[in-house]
């Protein structure tokens, strides 16, 4: 998701918010949750924030699943945790995974909510069942780490092995090093296999490139 700043951005934000609540709550005739939802996530994705955040409001009040991880999304972005919080459990309580992936990194930062890492990882694997990217890839990294909060301790157990390949299957740089690695060497439950290794050399050397022709154009 876009990252919104700080400072003047954040104030600008939050009277942003404020006006959106009272339009809102004045009952501004829009078509139906969905039409809103796509309406606002139309304007998010193009950045227009101010036409993006009406319809969102109103989608995730009438009780939109995807309008409320959008919304409670773009709220966390801009440091409202606590309308965040609300927001983003709303939509996870109805298993939307954008919403348990949103709410489930609250829980692992503490904003918005008392820092719980075993709330953060029920949520964050629970989003990843449903094949949440973002969700996948964390855990695939968590594995590689050995980080206990999302009890991926055990490098060597099968689920670290197929989180760390979905990881490295989605393109993060980080989880197709260690795949390449462990093809080459033996890790992660994986076996040695040169062919194997060859091919996500190959991958590597891609994302690499792709990587710093990006950087040449900055």
């Amino acid at each position: 998701m876009k990252s919104l700043g700080t400072g003047n951005l954040v104030l600008t934000f939050r009277q942003l918010f404020a006006t959106c609540a009272l339009l809102v709550a004045s009952s501004v005739a829009y078509g139906s949750s969905e039409d809103d939802y796509k309406k606002g996530l139309a304007a998010y994705d193009a950045g227009d924030l101010v036409g993006a955040m009406v319809p969102l409001k109103q989608a995730a009040d009438e009780g939109h699943a995807g309008a409320q991880a959008l919304y409670g999304t773009i709220l966390d972005s801009a440091e409202l945790d606590d309308q965040a919080v609300l927001y983003l459990r709303k939509s996870a309580d109805q298993q939307n995974s954008e919403g348990q992936y949103g709410l489930a990194k609250m829980f692992m930062t503490g904003e918005g909510v008392t820092a719980d890492f075993g709330e953060a990882n029920k949520l964050m694997r629970a989003a990843a069942a449903q094949g949440h990217r973002s969700a996948i890839i964390t855990l695939g990294l968590a594995y590689i780490a050995g980080d206990a909060r999302f009890e991926a301790s055990d490098k060597t157990s099968p689920e670290a092995r197929d989180f760390i390949l979905k990881a490295g299957e989605f393109g993060e740089l980080t989880a197709v090093e260690a795949v390449a690695r462990a093809y080459r060497e033996g890790a992660f439950g994986i076996a040695p296999d040169s062919a194997k290794a060859k091919e996500w050399d190959e991958k590597l050397a891609k994302i690499r490139g792709a990587q710093r022709k990006k950087g040449d154009r900055r």
